[in-house]
């Protein structure tokens, strides 16, 4: 009995670590909060000349911006994730903190043609905690995530009408995250592992960007696949004496497929107050068919696990409207689709995807020549889903739904 239990909680083990990865590398699938403006407009910016977010959006529209410039940015992530159970019909439900990724961007003008830039920029930051003693508690208890992306960039102007632009893309983070292992004391106690790590990826980003006439533009931008290593993270165990030769503490090693995103857009001005903005991203997902995990020790008679994803290739739509109320007062609004690259049974409770729609609205106000402030508020709102656990996904049988609203401010200066 003791033995079966090992082997079961060996599995375990292995799909828990390999969550670390996924959920700190891939966590909120392509729910970008990179720029105000942008989220505003339904997340669009890849076809029009923006700030010093440009950076992030498109490379090439960096070296159009009229002058050099400052944009500092954060928002604040309240979410909420549903389980109803399969087999006892009983609902649970995260109690997760508010996350608060934060993007700055600095550009500066060379010349006329030229320009540079540096971005930093958190796209994974949120955390997610379940109640306790939950139905999934062997799936997970808790996850807390922090990444960093740091990108410098340059662009150039080729003439009037087209420009260009490289930046090379840097992450790092960590993650820790604590799951239950079925096994108990014999005082009735729970047995634990708690997971922490450390990773990175090096990566690029290419843009071009084409103003064809005074009311249309069109953009183009390409984020590399990339492979990000988690080394020597670590696994700490709460297991009854009995059995804790079987479940020593032990480091480990992952590496994970970072997907590539092909995004194209055009934004076109039917007046001089309204500005309307269509985009589309292909994000290939297919590359994430299996994660490979590796641990320095022998734990219940294994040292290697694969877990399948088999995600497939998936497309984002976005609209976005911008009007001018006055010369120094905007308001937004927008939606996207983001069709969920996750296979039936392959749902984690780390990141329940599903398909996604995204609302947002948004308010700009220019101080001067120099001052720029952008609020926006995006609701996104991922499909109820019912998940029957793949037998070799390591998930949970169960329909999830999940939801969160995102509200969010950035100063921008201009010299």
């Amino acid at each position: 009995m003791v033995l079966s239990k090992c082997f079961y909680a060996a599995a375990f083990l292995s799909a828990s670590l390999l969550s670390v990865s996924e959920a700190a590398w891939a966590g909120g699938y392509q729910v970008n909060l990179q720029g105000q403006r942008q989220i505003g407009m339904g997340n669009t910016g890849v076809a029009f000349t923006n700030d010093a977010s440009s950076i992030f959006f498109n490379p090439g529209a960096v070296a159009r911006m009229p002058k050099s410039g400052v944009v500092l940015g954060g928002s604040f992530i309240f979410s909420k994730v549903k389980y109803l159970s399969a087999t006892t019909n009983t609902v649970h439900e995260t109690e997760s903190p508010t996350g608060t990724p934060f993007a700055l961007y600095a550009a500066y003008k060379i010349n006329d043609k030229m320009a540079a830039g540096l971005g930093v920029y958190t796209p994974f930051g949120s955390s997610v905690k379940w109640t306790d003693g939950w139905e999934g508690r062997y799936a997970l208890e808790s996850i807390k995530l922090q990444a960093i992306t740091v990108q410098p960039t340059f662009s150039y102007k080729i003439n009037d009408m087209i420009s260009v632009g490289a930046g090379l893309t840097y992450t790092f983070g960590s993650v820790a995250l604590t799951r239950g292992v079925p096994l108990t004391a014999a005082d009735g106690s729970l047995s634990r592992v708690t997971l922490e790590g450390k990773g990175s990826g090096i990566g690029f980003n290419l843009g071009v960007s084409a103003e064809l006439n005074e009311k249309l533009s069109i953009g183009a931008s390409y984020r590399s696949a990339s492979a990000v290593g988690v080394q020597n993270g670590s696994a700490t165990f709460t297991v009854p004496g009995s059995v804790a030769s079987n479940f020593p503490n032990a480091n480990f090693e992952a590496s994970l497929p970072l997907p590539s995103v092909i995004s194209l857009g055009a934004a076109y001005r039917p007046s001089e107050k309204l500005l309307v903005s269509a985009e589309v991203n292909y994000v290939g997902w297919s590359a994430y068919k299996e994660l490979k995990f590796k641990y320095d020790t022998l734990i219940a008679g294994s040292s290697e696990s694969v877990s399948k994803r088999n995600y497939k290739n998936a497309f984002i739509f976005k609209l976005g409207l911008e009007y001018a109320i006055k010369e120094n007062l905007f308001v937004r609004a927008g939606t996207y689709f983001d069709q969920s690259p996750v296979p039936d049974g392959y749902m984690t409770a780390e990141t329940p995807d599903s398909n996604t729609l995204g609302y947002s609205f948004g308010i700009g106000y220019k101080i001067g020549e120099a001052i720029n402030i952008d609020a926006s508020v995006l609701f996104v709102d991922r499909a109820k889903r019912e998940n029957v656990a793949a037998p070799d996904a390591n998930t949970l049988s169960g329909t999830f739904h999940a939801g969160a609203v995102i509200p969010g401010i950035s100063v921008g200066i201009n010299f």
